[in-house]
């Protein structure tokens, strides 16, 4: 707590009390303790990690968004309107010219087309995002063209449903940053290729026309953001954000009822229920999209062996666990498509604690007992809690479970390189449309059998087969209910054979001083909204 408190002081420049200690954080600045020790880069390009995203987020704007209580209510950002071409594969969008950078630039469709060109031609892990509407590095610039300053065309490779390339567009992959900034500051690759400002803007600067700019990231330890003096819209209602890597429950919660923090992200059920009744405190619920999964990496050839997968979704206590350590903060969800989302709600959880059961799956499967399986986690709840419940009712099968507790990029290394048995992660969705999970866990592609353009099929070594097509179909559907009842089927056939086992849905729960204003809780991957919070 000294070293934050000692943190904090010279980075929000916040006075000293003669004892050392901070009765409360300063009314400018809003304290946040999160766990940030996973980011790695914060140019939107290419930043996925859950706390990069969340920084992104206030950063920088994409040109629409949506409201997060009623996701079907997409809105203009830095765009004002758009239209669709009737065959669905042309978007035009209008420039929102109130719209203004950091820097003073106003933005442009020309601001627009470089930086939606740049995640292409980057190929970064996050390129999937938009590369799946057929755009390449070839042909990306004759597919995303500003005709003047005002009039943006994007043109995708066949049609889709308009909400979901719009939903798409809304995501943290679409930032707009201040091209006339970034080119000042290209340089070149390893390879000796352009750049497009990554290694600028990937550490302590920012380019951006959202609410907040970049002050100072200290990685693995804190991120200072400052408010955009020359941001355009309303402006933000305090000076500074300040998030701490804090990721021990018990030590937010002490830190926000002293009052060394405005809010605590990361608070886990039995604190959560003891701040409660604080009445310097408030809870905050939102709706989340975040599910929590083991994924199988089938390249381990007891895994490759369908009966001892399925064996192993029979030897998870996913009610006990929601009872217990997850108590109120997660509900038992088997599917990959969360609730609320299009195709969500199913209500399919085939799957319960069965002993007897897993033992008569892995006995017909052949494999020899005990099975030792190298299982990575985030040295952060509920990862850890989760993984040493699964562990201990695994073992009673003989499936043994080696937990290597690691930090976030160490998590992510090991998740991204597949060097690893089983992965204990979670899954936002990058934007609120049930392609952004369904291609991710189910879509085959053979030119990247190692899923490093974000198919985490591929990445556990699984070719999905006849399920793949279904879901390049489904995305393509313009019946709405038609497309929700191909979604239907396909998350029932997934569950039952896919590498991943499904545990829960996240219902977010975020602790907070009662003098702050303001917060929208996100629903989808890191979507916080911090540009209208105030304190009191």
């Amino acid at each position: 707590m000294r070293l934050f408190r000692t943190l904090l002081a010279f980075a929000v420049g916040a006075m000293m009390t003669a004892s050392g200690a901070i009765a409360e954080t300063p009314k400018n600045t809003l304290v946040i303790a999160d766990v940030i020790d996973d980011v790695i880069t914060l140019d939107p390009a290419e930043v996925s990690e859950v706390g990069g995203v969340l920084t992104s987020q206030q950063i920088y704007q994409p040109l629409v968004s949506f409201d997060p209580a009623d996701p079907s209510k997409i809105y203009g950002v830095l765009a004002k309107s758009w239209e669709t071409s009737p065959d669905g594969t042309t978007f035009t969008f209008k420039m929102n010219r109130d719209a203004k950078f950091a820097s003073g630039n106003p933005v442009t469709a020309f601001d627009a087309e470089y930086s939606l060109q740049r995640v292409v031609l980057l190929n970064s892990r996050i390129a999937f995002i938009l590369t799946q509407f057929g755009l390449t590095p070839e042909n990306v610039k004759d597919n995303i063209k500003a005709t003047d300053d005002d009039t943006l065309v994007i043109k995708v490779d066949q049609t889709y449903a308009p909400s979901f390339v719009l939903y798409v567009l809304s995501s943290f992959t679409g930032g707009i940053v201040d091209s006339k900034l970034v080119k000042e500051h290209e340089g070149k690759t390893a390879e000796g290729n352009n750049d497009y400002g990554n290694a600028w803007l990937k550490s302590e600067n920012s380019a951006g026309s959202g609410p907040f700019t970049l002050g100072k990231w200290d990685p693995k330890v804190s991120i200072l953001l400052n408010r955009n003096e020359n941001y355009w819209s309303t402006a933000p209602g305090v000076d500074k954000i300040f998030i701490q890597q804090m990721p021990e429950s018990a030590t937010q919660r002490l830190a926000l009822e002293k009052g060394d923090i405005d809010i605590a992200n990361k608070l886990g059920p039995d604190d959560i229920g003891a701040v409660a009744s604080n009445p310097n405190i408030a809870i905050a619920e939102g709706n989340s999209s975040t599910i929590y999964y083991f994924g199988l990496n089938l390249r381990n050839p007891a895994l490759s062996n369908p009966k001892v997968v399925e064996a192993m979704k029979y030897l998870v206590d996913y009610q006990g666990i929601a009872d217990t350590i997850g108590r109120g903060t997660i509900k038992v969800h088997q599917t990959m498509i969360p609730d609320g989302f299009l195709g969500g709600g199913i209500n399919y959880n085939p799957y319960k604690f069965d002993l007897e059961k897993a033992k008569a799956l892995l006995a017909e499967s052949g494999v020899t007992l005990p099975i030792k399986l190298e299982t990575v986690v985030w040295n952060a709840p509920p990862y850890t809690d989760y993984a040493q419940a699964v562990q201990a009712t695994m073992a009673q099968a003989g499936i043994n479970l080696d937990l290597q507790v690691v930090d976030g990029g160490q998590w992510l290394d090991r998740y991204r390189s597949h060097q690893l048995d089983i992965w204990v992660g979670l899954w936002g969705p990058d934007y609120p449309d049930p392609n952004s999970n369904v291609k991710a866990f189910t879509v085959h592609d053979a030119s990247d059998p190692d899923g490093t353009h974000g198919n985490l099929a591929d990445r556990f070594g699984w070719n999905s087969g006849a399920l793949s097509d279904q879901a390049i179909a489904a995305v393509k559907e313009q019946d709405t209910e038609k497309r929700k009842a191909m979604y239907d089927s396909l998350q029932r056939a997934h569950t039952d054979s896919s590498p991943f086992i499904y545990m829960f849905q996240d219902s977010r729960k975020v602790a907070m001083s009662n003098k702050v204003k303001g917060l929208v809780l996100g629903i989808t991957f890191s979507d916080d909204r911090y540009a209208g919070v105030s304190k009191e």
